[in-house]
């Protein structure tokens, strides 16, 4: 049963034709993370993973001036006064049933996913940015690894992504010292993809979604699976899947429309299927 749009207003969800826009929606914190939000959150990644949606590409962003700053730490700080644990909090929010499910989730979809960070991006709200197949940040965005500052070790993947991405000594400056690393610098560091100036950013990383949105979609999502399944894979291992997988791109309509389009010397007109 196709799953209808959830009714929210910590996450706002708009289209753009075949694109889907997530914004986190509590500008007043920069976005930060509390019990509502991470249960929209869940609500709103379902509703795009149902692929009866029709969605084909997703992009993820946040209101005002900041993308997400993590987790709420005023809300973070009265759970523990009540007693739980700082991996729990009221209306059974955890990091297993809601972020952690969410990153999951986002990995495994089979549409692209660009993250457009419009502001800061700490803590869990920087393992959300690096979600992004494309990351794109606006020039006054930085991220930071802010678990240190409040006393706590990461979550959200971020002891994993980071080192993958930009090397061990980097990685662990970054979590181990907490300094804010600046959209200029994350793109020399192979962090992000592109920097666009403030006035522009929106426009241009809806550019991005909208080309991703109009490509082959099944070739894009098991190319999304490749990448993601090699890290636990050996070169020998990796050949044999893209052997398997690969018969199933060239039995699309896009792959004969794609090799019909080159002979024909024209843009092709993907479909998604």
């Amino acid at each position: 049963m196709q799953i209808e749009k959830p009714q929210m207003k910590k996450v706002l969800i708009d289209t753009d034709g075949a694109v889907v826009r997530l914004t986190f929606n509590d500008p007043g914190t920069l976005n930060a993370m509390d019990a509502q939000m991470a249960n929209e959150v869940r609500d709103a990644v379902k509703y795009v993973a149902d692929p009866q949606n029709g969605f084909r590409c997703l992009l993820i962003t946040g209101a005002g001036k900041g993308f997400c700053s993590g987790g709420s730490v005023a809300w973070m700080d009265s759970a523990r006064q009540e007693g739980e644990s700082g991996s729990r909090t009221d209306h059974g929010v955890t990091l297993g049933t809601h972020h952690h499910y969410v990153l999951k989730t986002l990995r495994n979809l089979p549409i692209p996913i660009v993250t457009a960070v419009n502001g800061p991006a700490a803590g869990l709200g920087f393992s959300y940015a690096l979600a992004g197949d494309m990351v794109v940040a606006a020039r006054s965005a930085f991220f930071l690894s802010a678990f240190r500052r409040i006393g706590v070790s990461p979550d959200g993947g971020l002891s994993w992504m980071l080192p993958r991405i930009v090397g061990w000594a980097r990685a662990k400056e970054l979590m181990v010292m907490g300094n804010r690393l600046s959209a200029s610098d994350a793109l020399d560091w192979g962090l992000v993809n592109r920097v666009f100036d403030d006035g522009t950013f929106m426009d241009e990383a809806m550019a991005i979604a909208r080309e991703l949105a109009e490509g082959p979609t099944v070739a894009i999502g098991i190319t999304r699976q490749l990448f993601w399944e090699s890290w636990s894979r050996s070169y020998e291992e990796q050949l044999d899947q893209e052997e398997r997988l690969q018969p199933r791109t060239f039995a699309t309509h896009d792959a004969a429309e794609g090799g019909r389009a080159m002979l024909e010397k024209r843009k092709a007109v993907f479909l998604g299927h």
